[in-house]
């Protein structure tokens, strides 16, 4: 059995290669073929990310989409998803330029492709850091404006980023499209930094699942300990008495009850005079912290409480760290993204570049102080100047002064 992809007819078979190219070109999408999979709700454990870990780096058919279930499953963490929304935000936010072979602006260029697809593109490879890698497939292309109706992305679970297919089903053992060589043709970029990174998220999985642990311990200790517990001892063996008895019990609006015979002994231990919570909000401070610092390398800007100082030098990291993000973001549109619009018409001659303002003064400001450095000489004195001096000088001179004239008097 066979599918109309592009003028390709594509096999959906184990192997999934391409039969034999047809005439005229069909407008069948890549995104439109695959099979979206229900999506199960379920809590993960640690040990799944350890297996999930395994599948996805087993050299002879690795498999992501176990991995890419847990990305969801923690990204519903609202803290997490906060910093990874920062760290995308900065990116977006950078003003950006197209330039000449001589690093000189484009303005027209640049004003003409200074559109929403674009946009959406820089997000997208700016997420590759957290996800590993991103595909996006382009539609309804306007080259003369400088313009894409649609920028999609192809679902990470149906992708096989580390030998270039598009899974039908999401599994690496079932249909696939090989879009080797032909990705041009399909309308499909790849971004990522290697075919092998599985993302900054699969680090991330340990400290929110184990934050999530505590949440829920947190729960059930809380429902445990701080809820008052009802006693009743019965003096009765009747069934009905003993009945009545629960039920008075279970109506007293306490989550807990007991009803013991007479003569038993109930130890109901309290924790009375303790911060319990204590123990489960020091462990989400603490993953949220290694979060933090994993994602944007601070932590005193963002908690309540942070020592200036501090707060200033994790705010230096975070701005050094978001400018390798935009370095990345201007190597992967130079690379990979500007030869696809080269193909597709766009008018983006060869030799220009897209790059960031901020990068080119601070590459510049880096040069010229590696300058200064390699000028600098350590044994050469530096040039008398200033009243300071002149003083200091005028001192040396009286002092050989005084020299001579006791050595004529010696003499």
């Amino acid at each position: 059995m066979a599918f109309s992809l592009f003028g390709y007819s594509i096999g959906k078979n184990k192997t999934g290669q391409i039969l034999s190219p047809k005439g005229e070109r069909s407008k069948k999408r890549a995104s439109e073929v695959i099979k979206k999979q229900y999506r199960r709700e379920v809590s993960f454990q640690i040990a799944d990310i350890r297996l999930a870990r395994q599948l996805a780096q087993n050299p002879d058919q690795p498999s992501r989409r176990k991995l890419i279930e847990i990305f969801k499953y923690i990204l519903e963490d609202l803290r997490l998803k906060g910093q990874i929304r920062d760290a995308v935000m900065k990116v977006t936010g950078e003003p950006w330029m197209i330039y000449d072979k001589n690093e000189n602006p484009v303005d027209d260029l640049s004003d003409k492709m200074r559109k929403r697809w674009l946009a959406q593109t820089i997000k997208h490879i700016a997420l590759c850091e957290f996800w590993g890698f991103q595909v996006l497939e382009y539609d309804f292309i306007d080259p003369k404006e400088c313009n894409m109706g649609v920028v999609k992305l192809i679902p990470c679970e149906h992708i096989s980023i580390e030998r270039a297919w598009v899974l039908i089903d999401g599994e690496v053992n079932g249909s696939y499209i090989d879009y080797n060589g032909i990705s041009n043709d399909l309308d499909l970029v790849e971004f990522y930094d290697t075919r092998e990174d599985l993302g900054l998220l699969a680090n991330i999985a340990y400290n929110t699942i184990w934050k999530y642990y505590s949440r829920s311990d947190w729960s059930r200790a809380s429902e445990k300990f701080g809820m008052p517990l009802t006693s009743i001892e019965a003096d009765t063996n009747n069934d009905d008495e003993l009945d009545r008895l629960e039920r008075q019990a279970a109506n007293l609006g306490t989550d807990g009850y007991v009803v013991t015979q007479k003569g038993d002994t109930v130890n109901i231990v309290e924790r009375k005079g303790q911060r319990m919570h204590d123990i489960y909000w020091d462990n989400v401070k603490l993953c949220n912290e290694e979060n933090e610092i994993g994602i944007n390398g601070q932590v005193g800007t963002s908690s309540e409480k942070s020592f200036v100082g501090a707060a200033e030098v994790q705010e230096r990291k975070f701005e050094d760290i978001t400018l390798a993000r935009l370095n990345f973001v201007a190597n992967e549109i130079n690379d990979k993204l500007f030869p696809y619009l080269r193909a597709k018409g766009f008018p983006i001659p060869e030799g220009y570049k897209f790059d960031y303002p901020v990068l080119i003064a601070e590459r510049k400001n880096k040069l010229a102080k590696s300058k200064a450095m390699e000028n600098f000489d350590p044994a050469k004195p530096a040039a008398d100047s200033g009243p300071e001096a002149t003083e200091s000088g005028k001192d040396d001179q009286d002092n050989k002064q005084a020299d001579a004239d006791k050595k004529k008097t010696k003499g």
